[in-house]
């Protein structure tokens, strides 16, 4: 519960299941406890804003890479049938791609530290299955999207802060004026039903990655027009320097040598549309959901509860 909020796991007024708020770096006993007659765990808990990963590196590994490892063996020794990890397309930012579209088998060589904890921690599920045998699906998340996203963070989703300056009649700040840099949208609903699906299967994935991805991609300048006529209102957006993207983290340009600005840069403009062929041919699944239906639903959100 670093991140979130409680509310997002209540429904009708109530939580579902059995609710159990724990640090995913507990000591071991205390996890395998909790998982004493689990089948299938979804390892999601970690430190996803790339900026606060950045500016704590010693914390960013000790939770996504460290706690991974604490989950996996802790799943190993209740005798779980499979752990599915939500990875992240992030780990593609260095890899170079002729159609912009990044599949599972091309090589991936990340250099921010929210990416290398994440490759880090699909080599350690790798190693689980090599060596004791624990089945692992690796799923790649690319830019997952919806209601109950966490826009009162420091550093919101891209949608969820549209929405959010939207609602208030506030001027939003883009950092990325490109209609040729895209990424690639995928509704949370529509990953969900991909992660049931990975559940019913019988078959072993031996740490096997997915990309959960729609294949289409859409600029920032796509999604605040979508988002700014779900709103119906004539606010224009500013378009600042890319070098101050990550700006409310002044630990990251403190000191005599600063984060390079061109660094900054490259993030904010670099291509994330991934290959979704993979994961259809295997689950029978696609990103089902209109992105200017799921961003409606995210705006609706949003405005019942900024």
């Amino acid at each position: 519960m670093s991140f979130g909020h409680l509310d997002n796991l209540i429904i009708d007024g109530a939580t579902f299941g059995r609710l159990i708020v724990e640090d995913i770096r507990a000591p071991l006993p205390k996890l395998i406890a909790h998982m004493a007659g689990v089948d299938t765990v979804y390892h999601f808990a970690g430190i996803a804003a790339l900026p606060v990963n950045q500016a704590d590196p010693q914390m960013a590994y000790d939770v996504n890479v460290g706690g991974t490892g604490n989950i996996l063996e802790a799943a190993r020794r209740s005798g779980v049938r499979r752990v599915i990890f939500a990875s992240t397309s992030a780990i593609y930012e260095m890899t170079k791609s002729l159609d912009g579209i990044f599949g599972e088998d091309d090589a991936v060589a990340p250099n921010l530290v929210y990416s290398m904890t994440k490759d880090s921690a699909e080599k350690l599920c790798k190693a689980y299955n090599t060596n004791y045998g624990i089945d692992i699906i690796i799923v790649r998340f690319f830019n997952i999207y919806g209601p109950h996203q966490d826009f009162k963070r420091l550093s919101p989703p891209f949608t969820s802060y549209l929405a959010t300056t939207l609602a208030k009649d506030q001027t939003p700040i883009l950092f990325n004026s490109s209609t040729t840099a895209l990424r690639d949208y995928v509704f949370s609903a529509d990953l969900i039903a991909l992660l049931e699906t990975m559940f019913t299967k019988e078959k072993k994935y031996n740490a096997d990655v997915f990309n959960a991805c729609s294949g289409k991609g859409y600029s920032a300048p796509d999604i605040f027009s979508i988002m700014r006529g779900h709103s119906g209102k004539k606010i224009e957006a500013v378009y600042d320097n890319p070098e101050k993207f990550w700006a409310k983290y002044p630990a990251l340009t403190e000191g005599q040598y600063p984060l390079a600005p061109t660094r900054v840069t490259k993030e904010v403009y670099k291509m994330s549309v991934g290959n979704p062929s993979k994961t259809a041919e295997e689950f029978g699944w696609k990103a089902e959901t209109p992105l200017e239906e799921g961003l409606k639903a995210v705006y609706q959100y949003t405005l019942d509860h900024a």
